[in-house]
Formats: structure tokens, sequence, C-alpha cells
């Protein structure tokens, strides 16, 4: 009966299974963070980190919607009638004493209704906030803001009866809330007679209508209250019309007040029931007239509401139970509970108002939650996604000045090696085990002139491998240092580098360099980053590639280039490349000295050496190989360093115009030096889950 609402319940929202979902920060979480640490975090501890505000704002949301979904269950009926038919003596009988004290009820004029008065449960009223919205509400839904009912009777009976002749007052519905409406379950508007004379000056019957139209809004169903001798009144048909005009589709009901003993109730149902049915009435009650003694057989016995109407004492009120056309089925004989007029809350669903008011709460926890909420969350992980991108560009980018060789335009022409000791070892035992017998007897002929002539003077010195390596590394070091060949990177330099590509706004999270303090913490980040590298890079060149390259190199050596050499191209070869590890001894340890393979030995005053190893491909790709390596691990360490996540899709660079897929590195992660930068990602799991629990699009509250 009556369910002209109830499909929307299927539509409300649980707030204590979103609250649930929003505060799991395990199996269900929101966000997978991946940086600075794995782990997962709640949607309201994610929202709370961002917005405080806006977190207190989305729970208040969500216990608004919880406290007023209950209020909604509860119906609102309009109660319209025929002039002194006892509209407000029906709204009585559902009051406490107290609250009939306030309604105004007899059939002189200065006792009629001409206010539109709306009685709701005094529960309602425990939530202030919730209340206020809800006044709000019903002003949105009247056109004006609503006036509390006063408290004092006489006060009130003023206000029912618009006492001080304001026409205008009839626009502003009263509200008034009582204790035994909590028990009843229902909420009622008490309506002015719709058909009063316009001569009272306090609204025409057109105004009436119009509000009335408005007033049913609030409603879930419709109850005209008439006199048993008002059936064939043109007057009752035109308010039956009204109703179903203004309120289409919202139960209709009619009450026959004041009914006489002659009358029995199968005859009210028979006398009423062709208007009825012509005006889409539900159900016919009738009350009888409790003045009259012959009318107690015709009064139910049964129900609370019962006993005022017999007991002479007490404050009379009429009992109203819908009527059978079976005579067998109606007083005298006994009728159960749920035919009288005070069970009809049991069987109504909620009012339009409730339902829209309940609806705009939904609504508003829907956009704390997908507006407010998650599209802060989620622009945040992307702004973290975006920031980390950025961060490891800028470092990928000081990496490649030193670990690259670039052209004017910036072009990498070839990848450079981290000439570490490992490195130089490889090279010089390679250099040795390959060479030709020229070459190593050059070397023992040099070792013997040096012990035969170890106590000579600077002269003869100069001619061992040792004196050698010492003016070869001062050589190198002046040609590493104007940037001839290979690259020379210390704390300054790479903090330059960083500065140059954008390291203040790549590196948000690292506090800006104008400060002196902080600038010598971004140079002691860049200090502990270099010495990181240099302990825990142990690339290393594939030998048997090595050997294969260096031996064919030796066979392509010109035959008037190996007379050049003298009798020591290899002692020349090693002196040099020994003359690399002394580079730190003048710099200082938090130094690297970066070069390709070619880049070195052009270096080093062995052209031939870097034209043969740079003009194959075979030799050339040792190196190549090896310094991809390098890059990816120094690029890792500065972002351990520095506090950012290393990336897991390995970028492509160009090299010689071709892509060349840098390799995941194999130094272990450590942690960062400073401030670190949080990445982290919504989880497509929470996504689909919350569209589960709480769909981003609802049914509108307007």
């Amino acid at each position: 009966m009556f369910g002209s609402f109830r499909g929307l319940k299927d539509e409300s929202i649980d707030w204590s299974s979103l609250l649930s979902l929003l505060e799991d920060d395990d199996r269900r979480a929101a966000i997978e963070r991946t940086y600075p640490s794995e782990g997962r975090e709640s949607y309201l501890s994610a929202l709370r980190r961002l917005d405080a505000k806006a977190m207190a704002d989305l729970m208040s949301a969500g216990r608004k919607l919880q406290t007023a979904a209950k209020l909604a269950q509860w119906p609102t009926v309009a109660i319209a009638g025929m002039l002194n038919s006892g509209k407000t003596s029906l709204v009585a009988t559902f009051l406490s004493r107290a609250g009939r004290l306030r309604t105004l009820r007899g059939s002189s004029n200065s006792e009629g209704t001409h206010r539109f008065v709306l009685w709701l449960p005094s529960a309602w009223r425990n939530d202030a906030e919730l209340w206020g919205l809800l006044m709000a509400r019903i002003g949105d839904a009247v056109g004006s803001p609503p006036e509390m009912l006063s408290d004092d009777p006489d006060q009130a009976h003023q206000q029912y009866n618009n006492r001080d002749g304001d026409g205008n007052a009839l626009t502003v519905p009263l509200v008034a809330t009582d204790t035994a409406l909590d028990e009843a379950g229902i909420g009622l508007l008490d309506c002015p007679d719709i058909v009063s004379d316009a001569d009272l000056q306090l609204g025409s019957p057109s105004e009436r209508r119009v509000l009335l139209g408005r007033a049913a809004t609030l409603c879930s169903a419709f109850l005209v209250v008439t006199s048993a001798e008002s059936s064939r009144d043109a007057t009752l048909g035109d308010l039956l019309r009204i109703a179903a005009d203004l309120m289409p589709g919202v139960p209709r009901m009619l009450a026959v007040n004041k009914v006489r003993p002659k009358q029995t109730p199968d005859l009210v149902h028979e006398t009423f029931s062709p208007l009825a049915r012509a005006h889409g009435i539900e159900t016919i009650y009738a009350a009888y007239d409790f003045e009259i003694p012959t009318s107690g057989p015709f009064i139910p016995r049964s129900g609370t509401s019962a006993a005022p109407a017999l007991d002479p004492d007490a404050d009379p009120m009429p009992v109203f139970f819908s009527v059978s056309e079976d005579a067998d089925q109606n007083p005298p004989a006994a009728i159960a509970d749920d035919r009288l007029l005070s069970a009809m809350p049991a069987r109504l669903d909620r009012g339009a108002l409730f339902e829209k008011f309940r609806l705009a709460l939904q609504n508003s926890l829907r956009s704390e939650v997908w507006d407010n909420g998650f599209s802060r969350i989620d622009k945040d992980a992307d702004a973290s996604v975006g920031l980390t991108a950025k961060a490891q560009d800028c470092l990928l980018q000081t990496s490649l000045d030193f670990f690259a060789h670039r052209e004017l335009g910036g072009d990498v022409t070839e990848l450079r090696l981290h000439q570490s000791e490992r490195i130089i070892r490889q090279l010089s035992e390679s250099f040795a085990v390959t060479a030709p017998w020229y070459a190593r007897w050059g070397v023992r002929l040099n070792s013997k002139m040096r012990r035969v002539f170890g106590g000579a003077g600077d002269f003869v010195r100069q001619l061992t491998p040792s004196a050698v390596a010492e003016r070869a590394a001062g050589e190198i070091k002046d040609k590493f240092r104007r940037g001839e060949y290979g690259g020379l990177m210390t704390p300054e330099r790479l903090l330059h580098a960083i500065d140059r590509y954008g390291g203040e706004t790549s590196l948000k999270h690292w506090p800006a360099m104008t400060n002196p303090e902080d600038r010598q913490r971004w140079l002691e980040a860049a200090e502990a980053a270099i010495l990181r590298f240099e302990r825990d890079d142990f690339t290393s060149l594939d030998p048997r590639r090595l050997d294969e390259a260096v031996t064919k190199m030796w066979s392509e050596v010109p035959a008037h280039k190996k007379l050049a050499a003298g009798l020591t191209p290899l002692a020349a070869t090693l002196a040099a490349l020994a003359g690399v590890l002394m580079i730190p001894l003048d710099f200082g340890t938090t130094v690297i000295a970066s070069a390709s393979i070619p880049e070195l030995f052009a270096a080093l005053g062995l052209g031939a050496y870097a034209t043969i190893w740079a003009g194959g491909q075979s030799t050339r790709s040792v190196g190549q190989q090896a310094a991809r390596q390098q890059l990816a691990d120094f690029h890792a360490v500065l972002c351990d360093t520095f506090g950012v996540a290393r990336q897991t899709q390995m970028p492509s660079i160009k090299v010689r115009g071709l892509n060349e897929k840098l390799v995941a590195s194999k130094i272990v992660t450590r942690e960062a030096y400073g401030p670190t930068l949080a990445l982290y990602r919504v989880r497509d799991e929470f996504q689909r889950e919350l569209k589960n629990v709480l769909p981003r699009g609802g049914p509108s509250a307007k």
C-alpha cells in the first residue's frame, strides 16, 4: 500500500559500509605507496594528509546522512478538509497532552487554522546541524523560511489563527515538535481551509491552493477530513479534485468525522464510496461523535486513542478507523488495531520532503567523497607521478652530462665509462695478455733498465713506466680539467649540473639554494652520491669480448705506428692507464673521471688506438655496454641520494641517432640523504569498489 517511494530505498547509501571502505588501509586501501617505502594508505588517511578540513567535512556529511536516513523513513501526511470539519482534532489524536494544548480547536472563526503547521517528532531536533538543514529544506519547498510554533499555548493559538491579520504570514509555515510523534513515527501537516473566504484578508482560496501545492512536496499522503453530512457537498468534491490536481501520484484518504450513530459504518462506506472512486481515494476512515452517548458501540475499544474518547473526564478525542462495506467487519464488532488511523504510519512510505532531504544529503556526501576527496587524492597521486618523472629526468640529464659525450647541439655520440680502478685494471691486463712479442719485450727491457739504473738521475727515471705514468697523469688531468676529453665529476660540478637542469624546480621537496646552509646540504648530498657510486660501482667489461677487441686492435695497428712506439708500446700504454688512477690523488677522493675508451686513448696520446677502437662495431660495443650499466647505476644512486623513486620503466636515450634502452641498476637501493619525494597511486581495485558502494551518479534531490 502507498508504494510511491519504495523503489528509492534500493538506492540508499549505507554509510557504515562506505566508512569501512574509506578507513581500510590494507586489502581494500585506496593508496598504493611505492616510495620512499612500500605500503598502503586508507582514503581517509590520505585525505587528512592533504586537507584535514575536507576530511572533517566528509565525516560530517556521513554522520548527517546516517541520522537523516532514519528520519526519512517516517512519512508525513497532509491533513486538509472542510471548514470546521475537525482537521486539527484529527492531528491532535497523534499528539501528547502538551502538544494538544498547543493546537487550536473549535468551530468559531477565531478558532480556525489560517497557517500551515508542520508537526514533527521531537527527536529530530537532537542534531542541531541536521535540524537546521531540514528547516532550510522546508523553507525551500514552501517558499519562505519556517517559523517555530511557540511552546506557550496562548501564543501558539495566536500563530495558528494568524490573529495579527498578516496575509503574508500564510506563506510562512509553522513548525512544531512533539514527543508522541517519536513513537508514532509520523509527521503531520495541518493545513488551513483552502476554500476560506477572501474577505478574511488571510489569503485568497487561489493563494491557499498554490501554497497547498508547494506543501504537498513535504508529504507522502493526503488526508481530507469532512463531516458525515458533506457527502453531496460540491465543496468537498472541489477539495478532492484540487488535491488530485496538486498532488498527483500521492496516496489520498478520506476521514469522515462526527458520524452519528444512526449511520452505521457500512452505510458510511456506501455513502462515500462513489466519491472515493471518482477521486482515487484509497481508504475511508470514520470517527463517531463522542459527544453523543449512543456512539459508544461504534468507538473501537482497542488502541491507546480509544481511552480519551470513552473517558468523560479526559480530553475527548475522535477515534478514526477504516470502514468496510461488510457490516460484520465493523464496530460494534471487534476490529484489528491495524484498521485504526493510529496504525496508518506503518503503512506509509517516507514523504517526498524527507526523501528529497535524504537525497540532498546523499548528494552532498557523494560530492564530498568523489568531487572533493577522491579528486583531490587522485590529483595529488598524479602530481606525485609527474613530479617524480620530472625529478628523474633532471637527474638523468645530469648523469648524461658526465656519462655521455655530447655534441654542441646536445646529441649524444657515445657513452662514457667511469674509469674506475676495476675498469683500468681490466684494460691493463687485457692489453698485457694480448700484446704482441715486441710490446712484451719492451716492458721487460724497461723493467731491467729501471733495476740497473734505479739510483740514476731524473733523466733515466723518466724512461721508466712509473715516471711515464706520473707525466701522463699530469697531462691527462689538464686535459680532463679543460674538458678536452672525458669529464671530471666533483661535488661542485655535480651540483652545478643538477641546477642547470632545473634542480630547485624539479626537486621541489628540497629547499631552495638561496640560503647558504641549504646550499651546503645540496653540496653534501652531491658528495654523498659520488662516494656511494665510487663505493658501489662494480661494473666490469666483458673479459672475453674485451680480449677479442684488444687482440683485433693490436692486429690493426699499422707497422709504422708499431715502430714509432719504440721499444715500449705496451709500457707506454700501461703507464698512461696507470696515470688515470692517479687523478683522484690531485683532486681528492670525491672525484669521478669518466671517458669512453676511444676518448681515454686519445687523452693518453694513443691516437691510433682511439681511431681503431672507435671505428669497429665490436670494439666500440665493449665499452658502451658497460657504460650503459654505469649510467643506469649512477642515475639510481642520484635518485636514492636526493630522495626520488628509481625508474621502473627504463627510458631510452639516443646515441649516434639510435635509441639505446638503459638497463636496470645493479646497485642496491639505499636510504635518501635528505628529504624524499613520495610516489603513490590510487588503486584501481579501490576505485571499482567505491563505485559499487557509492556510484558517482545518483538520483537528483531537486
